[in-house]
């Protein structure tokens, strides 16, 4: 569920104007995630097998005053800003979980506990037999952010949308006591975004986000400020978020198509933006091209030879090869339809005959 990540979205939405009351809208989009490769291959196989799909994800999103629902094939989520209140649902267990905000900030807070303390048990594992007085190896990474407005226009959805290239460059660096800085490469965030100034979820999703953060942050406040102590405490996290929120905010308008890549470059290499289009494109011609490996069994495991067979020679081929930048995944996600108007009251409820299943606490 995309739930939790929501939560991230719209917590830092505390500072958001107040509109008028907004009328409901209705947003259908598709969303896909590509991994390249063979790895690609190994996740498709294993979410079939798990009877799901990591392409052609469909989803509708309903905003109504202070509520939002979240809809795919398989699961849902109502947000009501004003109760207090989150619901997770699942459709083919016909099941749902509701929980308050209040109960949401402490399994978040439990969270955050449990992720520290396995931390520090992984730190004390990897110092066995060391040295005490030993320095561990650190990494430190540079972030820079560059924004590029193309001039191009396309209507999405029936909408107005400027394409905007953002890029997020995390360049590392191992520091070892006593030894110069050795650089290990760069992490790219390359988003390719077309952003509407019109479209008219921005008033609906302004309305629901600002009551949202007035309500959550009474509950969230304590993580939050938890979270941006860890922020501070990491100098890297820190710059690169200044750096990214810099230039974020310049940029007006939600976006109603978004490709994002991201691609690893090796030490002594620029970032090659067309070659990351062009690995895009690839596999744009790919997935058009992709046939069904057979069902059952035989065909999945016809499909786990094959992606075998492709790892081992991208492997060979790879040995003598240059370095070059690699696209590790593509995530895309476009708005197909809006519908203004008034969305029906029962699409902020569980679905009829569905059964309450309570959260387990610790």
């Amino acid at each position: 569920m995309r739930t939790p990540i929501r939560f991230a979205l719209l917590l830092a939405a505390a500072s958001l104007p107040s509109v008028l009351h907004a009328q409901g809208v209705t947003v259908q989009s598709v969303a896909d995630v590509r991994l390249m490769g063979a790895l690609g291959t190994a996740a498709d196989i294993a979410a079939r097998m798990g009877g799901g799909s990591m392409h052609d994800i469909a989803s509708t999103t309903y905003v109504s005053a202070h509520r939002m629902r979240s809809e795919t094939s398989g699961t849902g989520s109502i947000i009501d800003a004003d109760a207090g209140r989150i619901t997770s649902i699942d459709h083919k267990a016909k099941t749902y979980v509701s929980m308050t905000f209040a109960e949401m900030a402490a399994a978040v807070q439990q969270g955050m506990q449990d992720a520290k303390q396995s931390a520090a048990k992984e730190k004390a594992k990897d110092s066995k037999g060391k040295d005490p007085n030993a320095k561990d190896d650190e990494m430190k990474v540079n972030y820079k952010v560059a924004v590029d407005r193309t001039g191009e226009r396309a209507k999405i959805a029936g909408f107005d949308a400027e394409r905007v290239f953002v890029t997020v460059t995390m360049e590392g660096e191992v520091q070892s006591e006593g030894k110069k800085d050795e650089p290990v490469g760069s992490l790219v965030f390359l988003m390719d975004q077309w952003l509407s100034k019109d479209a008219p979820q921005i008033a609906a999703m302004t309305e629901f986000q600002r009551a949202y953060a007035q309500k959550a942050g009474q509950e969230f406040r304590a993580n939050i400020q938890g979270m941006q102590a860890a922020m501070v405490a990491d100098p890297r996290m820190k710059d690169g978020f200044a750096a990214a929120q810099k230039e974020m905010a310049k940029i007006n308008g939600i976006a109603l198509r978004s490709t994002t890549h991201i691609v690893l470059v090796p030490v002594g290499l620029a970032f090659d933006r067309k070659l990351a289009m062009g690995d895009a494109t690839a596999a744009a011609a790919a997935k058009k091209d992709e046939k069904p490996k057979g069902g059952g069994l035989r065909g999945m495991m016809g499909a786990i030879k094959a992606a075998a067979d492709d790892a081992n020679k991208q492997e060979q081929a790879n040995k003598n090869a240059p370095p070059k930048q690699s696209t590790m995944m593509m995530i895309t996600d476009e708005v197909k339809s809006i519908t203004r108007g008034a969305v029906a009251e029962e699409m902020f409820a569980p679905p009829a005959g569905y059964r309450e299943v309570k959260r387990q606490s610790r």
